[in-house]
């Protein structure tokens, strides 16, 4: 007979959650999004959705605050990069990254988009598996 636990259980009770990033991780995840999963300017109803979880955990405000820093800090991809350069926390990139390739993964990855990626997995080390699904 077993005792009551969590369905999550004890693997995920250190993993780092959207609502977690500090201030330059959140304005990175705005950024990133702006930059990768709206840039074609079509946004999907699957990348509203992206956004709306993103909403959900920051607020509104918060939401707001982080998409104002982004826009006034940075008017070009080299500023923004090396601002990207600086996140520090590899939970928080592997969580920011994953995030944003989601959203992108919606719809199709185009010529830029995937450059900025390549190059945020490098700088980051973001590791990737591919993985079958079952059918």
């Amino acid at each position: 007979m077993g005792g009551l636990t969590s369905r999550r259980g004890a693997a995920n009770l250190g993993r780092m959650e959207l609502k977690d990033l500090n201030g330059d991780e959140r304005t990175a995840l705005v950024g990133l999004v702006r930059e990768v999963v709206m840039a074609d300017g079509n946004v999907s109803e699957d990348e509203m959705d992206e956004v709306g979880e993103i909403v959900d955990a920051f607020g509104e405000q918060g939401y707001q605050a982080a998409l104002d820093s982004f826009e006034a800090r940075f008017s070009d991809e080299e500023s923004f990069r090396k601002f990207l350069s600086g996140i520090s926390r590899q939970e928080a990139r592997d969580l920011i990254y994953g995030t944003v390739l989601q959203g992108a993964a919606a719809d199709a990855i185009e010529g830029g988009e995937s450059e900025l990626l390549s190059w945020l997995a490098n700088t980051w080390k973001i590791e990737m598996k591919v993985v079958d699904l079952p059918e």
